[in-house]
């Protein structure tokens, strides 16, 4: 079984660094198999947006090589608040970020936000 080192960001803060300074994760998992570790990156989940999926704490594993599609769950770099975790939706030919909580509005997805990643795993304290 492969071992993956995984940077690690909070959500709602910049980017995940590549670099020693880092926080980071060491994780055996096999839904990770054959993916390049330089392509892996960790979001701690903040708040209640993602619930019932996504649950405060949870650490979900991103894969930038991942189809940006209708209906996954992303890590998206956003210009006014840092990396957040939505769910990719299109709707009348434009890009919106959807929270499973619905509670919290859909939001467009702008020019100046970047998808950073596809959901490729999740990782729940018990």
């Amino acid at each position: 079984m492969t071992r993956y080192r995984i940077p690690v960001v909070d959500a709602g803060a910049g980017p995940p660094m590549w670099n020693e300074n880092a926080e980071y994760i060491t994780l055996h998992i096999p839904d990770l198999k054959g993916k390049p570790e330089s392509e892996l990156f960790a979001v701690r989940v903040g708040g209640d947006s993602m619930q019932p999926t996504l649950k405060d704490g949870d650490v979900v594993v991103f894969w930038t090589g991942g189809a940006v599609e209708p209906g996954r769950i992303v890590a998206v770099h956003v210009h006014w608040d840092g990396v957040i975790v939505k769910r990719l939706q299109r709707y009348n030919g434009s890009w919106y970020l959807y929270s499973d909580n619905p509670d919290h509005p859909p939001v467009p997805l702008t020019d100046n936000d970047r998808v950073l990643g596809v959901a490729a795993t999740l990782v729940r304290k018990m």
